[in-house]
């Protein structure tokens, strides 16, 4: 089979003649492996793992988005922090350390530099969310070559995905997350307002992957934390279930076969059977720390692909290679053996996993014989 085989293979839950698996790991990571394996191409190593890049497209890649003036005010920032972006992107400098995004959020680099993290956004102290500019379906950036692009790599034989960033995470990065958090429970006509913009602008950009003929299109931003949901379920029920709903519905009535994909960290086990409900049928990632993989398969495997399930608080820093071969073929034997899998570690992976047990983990599915 080939990827795109393999992988459609296993989300129509028949069986694949390997588990396919994915990655995403830092620039730092990439330099190891490329020097573990004695290659000079990363792609050279994900080619020896048999692994796919989670985040070859980035989401700028397919569908653009036209923010006024900000092209001409951005310059390009690299740097290690930057591990969905492979390290560049362009952003408007405030000082050496500190940056503006085209949303008009505010990030400020680590001391270290691994990392980047949220300073302010432009609705921190708004009382309305017209006072910022938020892009409509007008500045999407029309694309009349999108669907040769997909078609040329399905004829390669790629799983083509497309994704958007959640709105909850949108949200928080224009107006903080206490905000957004208190605007649920007693600012209710806010978050609404806002939402109503950020699902109309998302929605559009997934119908247009959509009616590019993409494998799989979804939602990208964590809405949970280690033991639940960062909102209450019934809240979440309230305001984003008929909006995402709605969205779904609308891809499907496109392309009923697409695949609908949905990342959030944390435990998202209280509304999995809403999740489902409203058409997702990927979920990534069961992370084992939060969500019992294998439970997880029990209750929902015949409605639902496990996407990416490898210990990235555990195993893969802690353990040995062993521990992590051991790991990845349980997974194989108790979630994979009716489809309905795609293995990877739960997220990024960062430079405090030792090389060795990354290999180890990714060799063993790849040799795994089902």
């Amino acid at each position: 089979m080939n990827e795109r085989e393999r992988f459609l293979t296993t989300m129509n839950h028949q069986l694949p003649d390997r588990i396919p698996t994915v990655i995403d790991v830092r620039i730092e990571v990439q330099k190891a492996l490329k020097n573990y394996y004695g290659v000079g191409l990363y792609q050279e190593v994900l080619d020896i793992m048999g692994v796919v890049d989670i985040y070859r497209f980035p989401h700028d890649d397919w569908i653009k988005v036209n923010f006024p003036g900000y092209d001409e005010k951005a310059e390009l920032v690299e740097g290690p922090w930057m591990s969905f972006n492979r390290g560049i992107q362009k952003y408007i400098k405030i000082d050496k350390k500190t940056f503006k995004d085209a949303w008009g959020a505010v990030w400020k680099i680590s001391d270290n530099e691994g990392f980047a993290g949220w300073v302010s956004g432009p609705l921190v102290d708004a009382k309305d969310p017209d006072e910022i500019f938020i892009p409509r379906i007008n500045d999407i950036v029309d694309d009349p070559d999108l669907p040769r692009r997909v078609r040329k790599l399905k004829e390669k034989g790629v799983f083509v995905r497309g994704t958007v960033t959640q709105v909850y995470k949108t949200a928080w990065m224009l107006r903080g997350m206490e905000n957004v958090l208190m605007d649920y429970l007693i600012n209710r006509s806010f978050i609404e307002k806002l939402y109503d913009k950020l699902y109309e602008l998302q929605g559009e950009i997934l119908r247009r992957m959509t009616k590019a003929g993409m494998d799989m299109i979804g939602f990208e931003g964590d809405i949970a934390m280690q033991h639940s949901l960062i909102m209450r379920p019934d809240t979440w029920r309230a305001v984003d279930k008929p909006r995402l709903a709605e969205v779904i519905a609308s891809c499907k009535e496109i392309n009923p076969d697409v695949h609908v994909f949905i990342h959030s960290d944390g435990d998202i086990s209280e509304i999995m059977p809403d999740l489902i409900e409203i058409g997702f049928d990927v979920i990534d990632p069961i992370q084992p720390e939060c969500m019992d993989p294998i439970e997880i398969k029990k209750l929902y495997g015949d409605k639902v692909t496990l996407h990416r399930c490898g210990s990235l608080q555990k195993t893969l820093p802690f353990g040995t290679p062993e521990d992590c071969r051991k790991e990845a073929i349980n997974y194989i034997e108790q979630c994979g053996q009716n489809g309905g899998l795609v293995l990877g570690a739960s997220n990024t992976i960062n430079y405090d996993v030792p090389v060795e047990n990354i290999v180890a983990w990714y060799e063993a599915v790849r040799d795994y014989i089902l």
